[in-house]
């Protein structure tokens, strides 16, 4: 602001600087020929010439308008001293009427050289400022083809990981359901004593965190079904919570679903439904070893009103929204990261594969659903999934 003021004032001084100077300039010579005597001829010639100096600075600064305008002044000024004092003769004043002439040719000429020269000028500095822009739009697209470039790269890394993970599921699924089924089958026909052993127990819990691993991969790389029913998500919720009770039990945690009493329909593909509650279950409970709550809620958002007209004058509504808060106790997610946890592969974890987030941010988009999170660290984390409500009376619930 202190700057702009400053550029303010300055444009104001030079705005009255260059016509002062050129009017105090005028003045002066003009004072000096009427008070000189003609006798004094040789000082008269020297004020004669001096007439070009404001002419000069006026044609300079102001092109063809100021130079011309300063030396039709100038004429004016001179002509009665020439009539007056001189004398009326015109031969005699050939001299100083030729000079007034060449007050006006140089006058033009000048200003017509400087009015150009700072046409050409502002056409370069307005080219200056052009190829400015452009090279900073040039920069931006830059910044955003390695953005681009960076997100190829990060997609070719996906492409492979679904061919090698299509291939591992026949060479690492079946042979680990074969090892898990042979020890559960070891296990029953050792005695009781033995059959409790913590060897068993964490054969049969790195099997089955094998096991999740390859089903996370597989998720990544497999098509998903996108044929779309109409459903309770209640149901899956309840489903969902009942496949992970024995695991949650384990560790201290427990799962408190705040459900509505009425139906909660909504049109969706079931399987991206289990996977997104699957998935966003399982990073709660790995973000509270020591055991704690995790919180389902399910409601409805007031719809809002769209600022578009229907053709006839009315107001559209929104689909109603549905909310799906899942809220967890564990330890929080740092500020920093917050930005980075829906990219594949990023994990904070020991465990983790860096997928589970990642699948339900993809689903969320190709569902057009709205995910957020909200997390601090000490304080746990809350992700808010936001989706379309189906209609009451829906064709296709049962």
């Amino acid at each position: 602001m202190n700057f702009k003021i400053k550029n303010m004032k300055t444009n104001r001084q030079n705005r009255y600087f260059w016509p002062s100077i050129i009017v105090l300039l005028v003045l002066i010579i003009s004072i000096l020929h009427y008070s000189t005597s003609t006798h004094r001829w040789q000082y008269h010639l020297i004020f004669m010439q001096s007439y070009f100096i404001p002419i000069l600075i006026a044609a300079f600064q102001y092109g063809i308008k100021g130079g011309l305008g300063t030396a039709v002044a100038v004429s004016l000024i001179y002509l009665p001293h020439i009539m007056l004092q001189w004398g009326g003769l015109a031969e005699s004043n050939l001299m100083r009427f030729l000079q007034i002439v060449l007050f006006n040719v140089i006058g033009y000429l000048t200003g017509l050289k400087a009015g150009k020269e700072k046409e050409e000028k502002e056409r370069f500095q307005k080219t200056a400022e052009e190829l400015q822009v452009s090279l900073n739009l040039l920069k931006e697209q830059s910044e955003k083809l390695e953005d681009l470039e960076e997100k190829l790269r990060q997609t070719d890394r996906l492409a492979l990981v679904g061919e090698l993970t299509a291939s591992m599921a026949h060479e690492v699924r079946n042979p680990l359901g074969s090892i898990r089924g042979t020890v559960e089958i070891l296990r029953d026909e050792l005695p009781e004593d033995a059959r409790n052993s913590e060897f068993f127990q964490i054969l049969l819990q790195e099997t089955e965190r094998l096991n999740r691993v390859v089903e996370n991969f597989l998720s990544v790389s497999r098509k998903q079904s996108s044929q779309k029913s109409v459903f309770d998500l209640r149901e899956v919720i309840h489903n969902t919570n009942l496949l992970l009770r024995s695991r949650v039990r384990k560790v201290g945690i427990d799962i408190r679903l705040q459900l509505p009493d009425f139906p909660f329909t909504v049109e969706a593909v079931a399987d991206h439904w289990q996977q997104v509650l699957l998935n966003l279950l399982l990073n709660a409970i790995q973000a509270m070893p020591d055991g704690g709550e995790i919180t389902v809620r399910l409601e409805k958002v007031s719809p809002k009103q769209d600022v578009t007209e229907n053709s006839e004058g009315e107001n559209k509504t929104r689909a109603e929204e549905g909310c799906l808060i899942i809220r967890d106790q564990g330890s929080g997610i740092p500020r920093e990261v917050i930005g980075k946890i829906f990219q594949p592969f990023y994990t904070t974890k020991p465990e983790g594969t860096g997928l589970g987030l990642a699948i339900v941010k993809r689903i969320a988009d190709k569902n057009r659903w709205r995910i957020e999170m909200e997390s601090k660290v000490g304080s746990g984390t809350k992700f808010l999934l936001y989706f379309p409500v189906a209609p009451v009376g829906t064709t296709g619930y049962q």
